[in-house]
């Protein structure tokens, strides 16, 4: 995560396997590498306005990594925290599938 956020796509697509799949919800989808390179220029074109970080400790089982994770989006008005969770599996080392789950419930707050 800390990897595709910063824009080290290298080190992000060595560390995902070429099938990785990463959804945000029912937002997007993101598939393979090529996948992984789309991320990181999503996030690119965040740069000033979105910082990532990880909240309390980060949970392993069997292969699979959770963790709850803060948006921050930093808006002419303010700003915005948007709180979720990433759930991430891993196989032989590599990240297979990345799922993250926000709440809305900030947004809603501003525009709803």
């Amino acid at each position: 995560m800390a990897a595709v956020v910063e824009g080290d796509v290298e080190t992000a697509i060595a560390l995902s396997a070429p099938s990785i799949v990463y959804t945000t919800g029912q937002v997007r989808r993101y598939e393979g590498h090529e996948g992984i390179r789309d991320i990181a220029s999503d996030f690119n074109r965040l740069a000033g306005f979105l910082t990532v970080s990880v909240e309390g400790e980060i949970l392993e089982d069997g292969g699979v990594v959770a963790l709850r994770r803060i948006e921050r989006y930093t808006v002419p008005s303010g700003g915005i925290e948007i709180r979720g969770c990433s759930f991430v599996e891993v196989e032989d080392g590599l990240v297979t599938r990345w799922a993250d789950y926000k709440s809305m419930e900030s947004i809603d707050d501003v525009f709803g």
